[in-house]
């Protein structure tokens, strides 16, 4: 499932069928495969952008529009909807497209919540056509060369302003995924070293704010560029999120920013009592700017069961603020080339955590890709099941249900 809300940008002129199918590929990201794809309208401009899988054909259809529907209907905004259903599935023999019954019981159920179906498109490997026109007039049964969408005034604006999308959903995971820049092996040896020196030390006060720390410059100065050159760095954030407090820590961090993070780590974790100086490679001190014996000082932590309450929520989708989207979109691209890298326990973090953040986008299908790897790796591993499981019953995070707080992604507004 993939929800996403666009940008308020200057808005894009929508003028024909192929320039919506085109705006669903740029909005997507991705080629849409036997899949339902549902736009939201607030007059004549479009909203979300829904992508779900389509069903089994022995699923029930009215359960099926009654999940859908609830999903659309938190744009409290929209008064319409859209359709476009992506199948291979070949038309009936009376010329009837796939999946009639379907696409009657969500008619029935946007009318009854307010969100009227105005149009829908059938879309195969090479052609689309109107869903509901039977004129063969100005609807011939064999539909519109699928170039038509390609060759759209709106899809060669929107190229020449550099937005692009992958021909499949896997494909365009796999682009956000950059090649290993060292060797995985020499950095997996200097992660087990950072393990053995800190053992169950990573929470203590003094290790903790060290190690968030780390992170927190590492974000800062990946919103413009990828610093992760220097393999002791990168070997003690991959340590580091074998503890699994660590782990959700930094998740917060990207959020929320230093103080939820570190804050509502001191709330929700029992520490050790151990005061002793923190550990961190020569490379990650010299990236902070510290001497060699210089430790960095442990600040006061205030309201940190206010904190705590904030970095839960954050992590299950029920904070109702604003996230930092842009130290966000930072950890992505730090953790993916982190990911290109590591092994075992620490890669299953990492890229359960992309999950988590394509989650918290509303591009749930993404998120489910990531989660998959992140089990192949590590089997069992608890997080990624647990997210796994909130996708899968299509649930969103409550910022992703306001669009004044929801992700902005660059794709185009449409009007």
């Amino acid at each position: 499932m993939t929800s996403t809300s666009p940008p308020p940008e200057q808005p894009f002129k929508v003028t024909s069928a192929a320039d919506i199918l085109s705006y669903i590929l740029h909005t997507l990201g991705f080629q849409p495969e036997e899949s339902l794809v549902l736009l939201t309208m607030c007059g004549k401009r479009v909203g979300a952008t829904l992508r779900v899988d389509l069903p089994a054909n022995n699923l029930d259809p009215d359960g099926y529009a009654a999940g859908v529907c609830s999903i659309l209907a938190s744009d409290t905004t929209a008064d319409g909807s859209l359709l476009a259903v992506y199948t291979r599935e070949p038309l009936t023999r009376t010329g009837a497209p796939p999946r009639r019954d379907l696409v009657r019981s969500l008619t029935r159920c946007l009318d009854g919540v307010g969100l009227q179906l105005r149009d829908g498109w059938l879309v195969t490997d090479t052609m689309w056509r109107d869903y509901f026109c039977a004129d063969p007039s100005c609807c011939p049964p064999s539909g519109h060369s699928i170039e038509s969408v390609l060759t759209s005034p709106l899809n060669a604006e929107l190229t020449f302003r550099g937005s692009s999308f992958a021909d499949s959903l896997g494909a365009a995971v796999e682009s956000d995924l950059p090649a290993a820049w060292t060797d995985p092996a020499d950095l997996a040896k200097l992660c087990r070293g950072e393990q053995a020196k800190l053992g169950h030390r990573w929470t203590t006060p003094n290790q903790a704010a060290a190690t968030l720390r780390l992170w927190d410059c590492l974000l800062a100065r990946t919103a413009s560029t990828v610093p992760i050159t220097e393999v002791g760095v990168a070997a003690h954030l991959l340590a580091s999120l074998v503890s699994r407090p660590i782990r959700d820590a930094v998740l917060v961090l990207a959020a929320l920013g230093w103080e939820a993070a570190a804050n509502g780590l001191e709330g929700n974790t029992v520490r050790p009592t151990g005061t002793g100086p923190a550990h961190l490679p020569a490379s990650a001190r010299t990236l902070l700017g510290l001497d060699p014996d210089q430790q960095l000082p442990v600040e006061p932590m205030e309201s940190a069961q206010a904190h705590a309450r904030d970095f839960c929520d954050v992590l299950i989708g029920q904070y109702r603020g604003q996230l930092q989207w842009g130290q966000v979109d930072a950890a992505h691209t730090l953790f993916s080339r982190l990911s290109a890298v590591a092994v075992g326990e620490p890669r299953a973090a990492l890229l359960t955590m992309l999950g988590w953040i394509e989650w918290a986008r509303g591009r749930g299908s993404r998120a489910h890709v990531y989660l998959g790897e992140a089990m192949a790796e590590i089997p069992g591993y608890s997080l990624a099941e647990l997210l796994e499981e909130v996708v899968a019953r299509g649930m969103l995070a409550e910022w992703s249900r306001d669009r004044d707080l929801a992700w902005r992604n660059g794709a185009p507004h449409a009007a």
